[in-house]
C-alpha cells in the first residue's frame, strides 16, 4: 500500500467508524491524530461498532467509491474548507471527511458560496424566485450551494447551470448512485462542472437523521443563506437554526400572504432568524453588514 493509499484508508476508515459513533472518533482523533485514532479503533474487539471489520469496510468504500468515480477529500487536504471548523465551536461535530463526485476544487467553490434552500414541494412561484435569485448569485459570481433535491434545490440549481456556472450539492446519502433518483439527470448535469458532496461512504442509503445531518454542513460552507419559499413545518427549518448558530446570515424572501408555502418565510422574518430579500443584491448586502 503506497503513503497516499495508507492515508486514505485511514481517514475512511474514521469516516466509516464515524457513523457508528461520532463522538469517540471526534475524541480519539483529538487526543492521537488520525493514524492512531484509527489503529486504536480497529484492534477495539471490545466495542462491536469498531474492530478489524473497519479496516476490511474503509478499504471496500474507497474501491466503490472508485468505481463510481468519487474521491475522498479529508481534513489534511489543502482542498479542505476551513468554514466546516465552525460546527466545532457550536457543540456539533464537523465531518470527519467528505466524499465528492466532480471536477470542482472544494476549497475554491465553497470560498463564495450562497446556500438557496427551501421547500422540496414547491409552488410555480416559490421555482420562479428560487431561479430569479440564484440566477443573480451565480452572475456575480457565487456559487449556488443547495442539497440536490427538488422543488427548491433544483430549481436553484438549474439556474447556476443554465447561468453556466458550477454549482454544489450536499446530498444525505452515499454517492454510489444519484439521490433523488429522479433528479438524476440535474445531479449527472452538476457532477460535470461542479460537485457532488456527501459525508457518508459509498452504500450509505438516505434516512431521515442523514437529511438534518446534512444540513449542518450545508449551513457551514455557505457565507449566507436564502430561502425562496418554505412551509411552516418545512425542513428548512433545521438549516436556517443551523445558519443562526454559525452567525450565517440569514434572509428569506415573502410570497402571499394567504400562501401556506410561504408561511417559513414569514415566521423567519416575523422571529428575526432572516431579514428579508427580493433579489440577490439583498442576499449579499447582508454578508457585508
Amino acid at each position: 500500500m503506497t503513503h497516499l493509499d495508507e492515508r486514505l484508508h485511514t481517514w475512511a476508515l474514521l469516516a466509516r467508524a464515524a457513523l457508528a459513533s461520532p463522538i469517540i472518533v471526534h475524541a480519539l482523533l483529538i487526543e492521537h491524530g488520525p493514524l492512531a485514532a484509527a489503529d486504536y479503533i480497529a484492534a477495539d474487539a471490545r466495542d462491536s461498532r469498531f474492530g478489524p471489520v473497519t479496516r476490511v469496510m474503509a478499504a471496500y468504500d474507497l474501491e466503490r467509491a472508485e468505481r463510481a468515480g468519487a474521491r475522498l477529500v479529508t481534513r489534511d487536504d489543502p482542498r479542505w474548507p476551513t468554514a466546516l471548523a465552525d460546527l466545532q465551536t457550536v457543540g456539533a461535530h464537523a465531518p470527519i471527511a467528505l466524499w465528492s463526485r466532480g471536477p470542482g476544487q472544494l476549497d475554491l467553490l465553497t470560498e463564495r458560496a450562497v446556500a438557496v434552500v427551501g421547500a422540496h414541494a414547491s409552488t410555480s412561484y416559490g421555482e420562479k424566485v428560487s431561479t430569479h435569485l440564484a440566477t443573480g448569485l451565480a452572475r456575480q459570481d457565487w456559487t449556488v450551494l443547495s442539497g440536490g433535491a427538488f422543488g427548491i434545490d433544483a430549481a436553484a440549481h438549474q439556474a447556476a447551470l443554465d447561468a453556466e456556472r458550477p454549482t454544489v450539492a450536499v446530498l444525505p446519502a452515499g454517492l454510489h448512485r444519484l439521490f433523488p433518483h429522479g433528479n438524476a439527470y440535474l445531479l449527472a448535469r452538476i457532477e460535470e462542472t461542479g460537485l457532488l458532496l456527501s459525508e457518508y461512504p459509498p452504500g450509505v442509503e438516505p434516512s431521515r437523521p442523514n437529511f438534518l445531518a446534512r444540513n449542518r454542513i450545508v449551513a457551514a460552507l455557505a457565507a449566507g443563506i436564502v430561502v425562496p419559499e418554505a412551509g411552516l413545518r418545512s425542513g428548512t427549518a433545521n438549516t436556517v437554526r443551523w445558519a443562526n448558530k454559525l452567525h450565517r446570515p440569514v434572509t428569506a424572501v415573502p410570497g402571499p400572504i394567504d400562501s401556506a408555502a410561504s408561511r417559513g418565510c414569514h415566521e423567519f422574518i416575523r422571529t428575526g432568524q432572516a431579514t428579508l430579500a427580493v433579489d440577490a443584491q439583498d442576499v449579499l448586502d447582508t454578508l457585508t453588514r
